[in-house]
């Protein structure tokens, strides 16, 4: 990225009270002090401005941060999902997204947990604690709301149509897989019980086709799972629904033959976490290593090939054990940092980290137990932070 390139901003909505509040405090743990800081400006920029195209060297200023620091900021905004960036020659578009509801945020995606692990349970309980809505009983009560269909008489079925974008919510998910479940099967095979107006939104659609993906589970494999998550309530959330996926994976702990022949970019696009998983963590592990590919996925908007050949680059190096989710973030994102943004650029550095370790090892004499190399790996990049 050259400091003279251009760049623009574009929101679909404005954000409100409650968005910044959860902004404040539940994302800002995440993302830390500078990438807030980075999305706050950016909001400021579309909204107060009657500019709409900028340099980079100028936001540096504003901001008074170099390009590498102001990088890691807006990776980790895209990471998170509330930054999406397009890209042509010296011409880049900034799409803000808004932030997931409080609710959204704590319960229905991998967030909450996340937090909880990096903040602990008693800070966690704290902010839940801000968040929580008083609702007034209505035992005794009837419902008498007028519908809209009793006060208005229907002249046309056709909807109306607008021929420019209108402001409204983008909705706010996690990276999106070119993988194809059949999801009308899936919804068909469930009990008619299970049949909820969930199951109609693209968002939760999008969630059963990653972990489908991930698990390389079949239509009947996802009911199985459906109806595990939806035992205690008709409207699983993707947090009981990937708890169940992963305890069903260890139940059946299916085998898949893997062919030997040459790796390209498309085969890694394509491959499943489940397959590099099987073939390189070792069998008692392989559960919560596929735990860990689904957050990953679920968390950053990156091609899935890179997330696999990081898989099985460290795979490889940890003996078949898969480190926690924050080690392997770390790794991604540094990667991210040094340019990677395709799989075959994931390859190419994959395959230049090898041989930099190659070369360490052929110079080195070992008289006692050397440090694993990813671990010095990661030891560098948390000084680079520092």
């Amino acid at each position: 990225m050259k400091n003279s390139s251009y760049f623009s901003i574009q929101s679909q909505t404005d954000l409100s009270a409650a968005d910044f509040k959860v902004l404040a405090l539940l994302y800002q743990p995440l993302m830390g002090l500078e990438a807030h800081a980075l999305y706050t400006t950016f909001y400021q920029l579309t909204n107060k401005t009657n500019r709409n195209r900028y340099t980079h060297a100028e936001l540096f200023d504003l901001l008074n941060v170099k390009q590498t620091d102001f990088l890691k900021m807006r990776h980790k905004l895209e990471a998170l999902n509330l930054l999406v960036v397009y890209h042509r020659e010296d011409d880049y578009i900034y799409q803000m997204k808004a932030p997931l509801t409080a609710k959204s945020f704590l319960v229905d995606t991998i967030f909450g947990s996340y937090l909880q692990s990096e903040i602990g349970e008693k800070n966690v309980n704290l902010l839940t604690e801000m968040f929580k809505m008083d609702i007034a009983s209505l035992d005794g009560y009837e419902n008498i709301t007028k519908s809209f269909d009793e006060l208005y008489e229907f002249k046309s079925m056709n909807l109306l149509s607008v021929s420019h974008p209108l402001q409204g919510r983008q909705s706010n998910g996690g990276s999106h897989l070119n993988y194809k479940f059949n999801y009308e099967a899936f919804v068909e095979h469930l009990p008619e019980r299970l049949k909820t107006s969930q199951l109609l939104t693209d968002k939760f659609k999008e969630q059963i086709n990653k972990i489908a993906f991930v698990y390389q589970y079949d239509v009947m494999d996802m009911v199985s799972v459906y109806e595990a998550a939806a035992r205690s309530n008709r409207m699983a959330t993707f947090a009981q629904i990937n708890l169940k996926a992963k305890q069903y994976y260890e139940e059946k702990h299916q085998l898949l033959t893997v062919k030997k022949k040459e790796t390209t970019p498309q085969m890694l696009d394509q491959a499943a976490p489940q397959v590099i998983i099987q073939k390189y963590a070792k069998t008692d592990q392989q559960g919560l290593a596929l735990q860990t590919a689904t957050q990953l996925l679920e968390r950053n908007a990156v091609e899935p090939g890179i997330i696999n050949v990081i898989l099985i680059l460290v795979l490889k190096h940890k003996d078949g054990i898969l480190p926690n989710i924050n080690y392997m973030e770390k790794v991604l994102h540094d990667w991210l940092n040094k340019g990677v943004q395709t799989t075959e650029d994931a390859i190419r550095h994959s395959a230049k980290l090898e041989t930099q370790y190659e070369t360490k090892k052929k110079s080195e004499r070992v008289s006692v137990k050397e440090p694993d190399w990813m671990d010095e790996y990661i030891e560098e990049l948390a000084k680079m932070e520092g």
